[in-house]
């Protein structure tokens, strides 16, 4: 009876051969799961970021601060201070002036306000003599209180206590006068109040309207210096 030959049987690889061809395919399956890992990673870690910021409780309400990030850092409490405004600047009118007024200086009844004449014209303008001086109410209507040249009819003030002088105000320059009166009250019912003056730097000349409130009682008079250089 004829044997059949069979095939030798191929001798098994070494272990060392099969423990590499394991360790292939265990690196290369291992090194699968890390790429997986490793391609999240950045979007973990951007998830992680924005989990530090502020987000609303709910939505359309407030802010509510998360771990890592300091939420009054984030906010800025409103300002209580008003914004500042800059005053106006004076109208400059014909011949080229400007006349603004000072702040009331006030002890033991007398009252003192400067007047300050500045050329913003472009030429040399000259004063000699006192400042055209009116008082008005708070509608602007003349008041009867009469303003006297000098100021020794009310009080004497050494620096504004002589005669007239010329002044030559140049451009920008100025020129300085005072206003001055009491408040002396002694009939309730003829009680002066005026809240603004209309000045010029002289009769005849444009008036300015400034408001100043002035209480001169019922003393019925002011008193002006000339005007002088400063």
């Amino acid at each position: 009876m004829p044997t059949t030959a069979h095939p030798a049987p191929r001798p098994a690889p070494p272990p060392s051969a099969g423990w590499a061809a394991g360790g292939q395919r265990g690196r290369r399956r291992y090194g699968k799961i890390d790429g997986v890992k490793a391609r999240w990673l950045p979007v973990a870690a951007a998830a992680v970021l924005a989990g530090c910021g502020t987000t609303p409780a709910h939505p359309g309400g407030p802010p509510v601060a998360r771990p890592g990030v300091s939420f009054a850092a984030t906010t800025q409490a409103p300002s209580s201070s008003p914004p500042v405004v800059a005053p106006p600047s004076p109208a400059c009118l014909a011949p080229g002036v400007a006349l603004t007024v000072g702040e009331v200086d006030a002890a033991m009844g007398l009252r003192a306000v400067g007047l300050t004449l500045r050329n913003c014209g472009t030429a040399t303008y000259t004063v000699n003599g006192y400042p055209a001086v009116e008082l008005l109410d708070a509608d602007r209507a003349p008041l009867d209180v009469a303003v006297l040249n000098g100021t020794s009819n009310v009080s004497t003030i050494e620096r504004f206590s002589g005669p007239p002088k010329r002044v030559d105000v140049k451009p920008g320059g100025t020129a300085v006068a005072v206003l001055v009166w009491r408040n002396l009250t002694t009939d309730a019912a003829t009680v002066a109040k005026g809240e603004y003056l209309s000045v010029a730097p002289a009769q005849g000349q444009p008036r300015h309207v400034l408001a100043l409130m002035v209480d001169p009682g019922n003393t019925g008079k002011l008193a002006v210096s000339p005007w002088t250089a400063p």
